[in-house]
């Protein structure tokens, strides 16, 4: 149980685990319609199947070798994954060793996109044998539905549902 709180912990909206209210400010950007990350991954080829077939994702873009470096953009349902391999690039338990989860070092831990359903994403999931790490977690008053998956390289995607009117 000492492995998932920290991952708990990062789960519960910014509201939960705030200090003292403060007065409410407007976000700096508004009407987000889709999200982005860039993985690096030892395998191009395995990682872009894993993305086209476990997420329905489409390559839009691939960046030949360079200098030792070669991309594949995937896109679809308004997310946007960079997926870079890079010949000089090492795994996490080699780099550091002694880290045995990501969520003990710093910088990105997990990724997350809101979906329009969230019901129909968890089953979509489930029938294409998507990990699902953590979750689902029901919708409450104060947190979006929510699960958590792992790609095949381990890396943490989190799926939340939008806010019932």
């Amino acid at each position: 149980m000492k492995a998932i709180r920290p991952l708990l912990w990062l789960m519960l909206p910014v509201a939960a685990r705030a200090q003292p209210a403060q007065s409410r400010t407007e976000p700096t950007f508004a009407g987000v319609t889709g999200a982005f990350f860039a993985l690096s991954v030892a395998d191009l080829q395995a990682s872009t199947r894993w993305y086209s077939e476990k997420l329905g994702m489409n390559v839009v873009m691939e960046v030949p070798k360079r200098d030792n470096v070669a991309v594949t953009v995937l896109d679809g349902g308004g997310l946007i994954v960079e997926l870079i391999q890079h010949d000089d690039a090492v795994p996490l338990s080699k780099a550091a060793p002694a880290v045995t989860s990501r969520d003990r070092i710093h910088g990105i831990a997990k990724a997350g996109v809101v979906v329009p359903d969230f019901d129909s994403t968890v089953a979509m999931l489930r029938a294409r044998g998507v990990e699902i790490a953590y979750g689902p977690f029901p919708a409450r008053a104060n947190q979006r539905a929510n699960l958590l998956i792992r790609d095949n390289a381990g890396n943490l995607i989190q799926f939340f549902g939008k806010y019932r009117s």
